[in-house]
């Protein structure tokens, strides 16, 4: 029998060895969780586990809720912003047929994105607030967004065509002029919501410049028929310009800074320009059998008054009288021409010499120069051209407080 020792095998530890090792790894994991980084992850994710159970929560019964019932809180809600008072409604059967008819739009806004306010990034979301406060209201309505050139025009022709009651402009004076070749000779009448630059027939009617109080108009304004002057095979239902005023916005449409939102600079910096620089040329009238010819700046033929937003030419102008109101400014130097528009902003009822005012159903403009001419603030061709009047030709909305002198016919009933 071998007597020397026995030695232990190399791969069993001590029971001592393995409670350091198991005390090494908890320590560990002890100081790892207990760590602030730790700490604040583990806090906020308990905050994040509470907030998705609170919305599950509140998800619960909004799911259980019908979609009409949201649309009305929604509704509500919308005209309580915009506070407007709804009419008192007619009971009706809650018949499909019924509750479908009632909210067919009876109005369609037609509306230019790169008009004016409506640049502006909440310009559009205030105006489809208003447009459902509208229909709250009992007036409902829609919104058509125009895409190029025409389209306001082809939007108007297809309201008409399903029989809407009413066209909205939501946009300047080239939006409305837009619209009004497609509503000339019908019933469907013409509501403004003013996002243009200038706004002339709104300033001219005082339809209030903010679109709350513009929509308060079209619920609870008058109707009026009035006339509209014709320019070539074109309507306008404001002024037409031969001469200066037309060469300004000739330059301004095709100037770089109308494409960025700069409409109004490059107009008064153009008007400037060509206050002193414009020169006058020799221009023949013909209109009641009689014929002239004048050296002229400028030629105004308006159905109404305001003249861009500010001035007053055609003073004596009567939106449904059945006439034209022309008026031809003769040739001067820069003090006269100062004295012209100093006149007409202050509206005085002396223009000045060599200032001519008339009034005629129809008149033709000649010129030995292609002369360029704009209706409402849109350039639409050049000389020669026929004007007319087209009378009571179009249905407008305005407030009860519009300007009487404006008109000569009392309000439809």
């Amino acid at each position: 029998m071998d007597g020397s020792p026995r030695v232990s095998s190399s791969s069993s530890l001590p029971t001592k060895s393995w409670h350091a090792f198991w005390r090494s790894v908890t320590d560990g994991w002890r100081s790892f969780w207990s760590s602030p980084r730790i700490r604040a992850f583990t806090n906020v994710s308990v905050i994040g586990l509470h907030a998705i159970e609170w919305r599950e929560r509140l998800r619960r019964p909004l799911a259980l809720t019908t979609p009409t019932t949201l649309r009305r809180m929604s509704a509500v809600a919308r005209l309580a912003y915009y506070v407007l008072p709804a009419p008192t409604r007619r009971k009706h059967d809650t018949s499909d047929e019924e509750e479908g008819d009632s909210t067919r739009p009876r109005a369609r806004i037609i509306a230019n994105p790169r008009s004016g306010t409506l640049r502006m990034p909440l310009a559009l979301n205030q105006l489809n607030q208003v447009a459902a406060a509208l229909t709250d209201a009992g007036l409902p309505v829609e919104v058509c967004l125009t895409e190029r050139p025409g389209h306001a025009s082809l939007l108007a022709r297809e309201a008409v065509r399903t029989g809407m009651e009413i066209v909205i402009a939501a946009g300047g004076d080239g939006t409305i002029n837009e619209i009004i070749q497609e509503l000339a000779g019908h019933s469907t009448a013409l509501g403004i919501l003013p996002l243009g630059t200038v706004n002339v027939w709104a300033r001219e009617t005082r339809i209030p410049l903010s679109l709350p109080d513009a929509a308060r108009v079209l619920l609870y304004g008058v109707r009026r028929r009035v006339d509209l002057g014709r320019a070539g095979n074109r309507y306008f239902l404001m002024m037409a310009g031969v001469g200066f005023d037309a060469e300004v916005a000739q330059r301004v449409e095709r100037s770089v800074l109308k494409r960025i939102g700069l409409k109004m600079l490059d107009y008064l910096t153009t008007v400037g320009v060509l206050g002193v620089t414009h020169k006058p040329v020799l221009v023949r009238i013909k209109h009641d059998g009689k014929r002239r010819e004048i050296s002229s700046l400028m030629l105004v033929v308006g159905n109404t008054r305001l003249y861009g937003g500010a001035l007053t030419f055609t003073r004596h102008a009567v939106a449904d009288d059945g006439m034209l109101d022309i008026v031809t400014v003769g040739g001067g130097g820069l003090l006269y021409r100062m004295g012209i528009l100093r006149n007409a902003f202050l509206r005085r009822p002396r223009r000045g010499p060599r200032v001519r005012y008339e009034r005629a159903r129809t008149v033709r403009v000649e010129a030995d120069e292609p002369l360029p001419v704009q209706v409402d603030g849109e350039l639409i061709g050049k000389l020669p051209m026929s004007f007319s009047i087209a009378p009571l030709a179009l249905t407008v909305i305005v407030p009860p407080d519009a300007p009487d002198e404006l008109f000569s016919l009392p309000p439809l009933k």
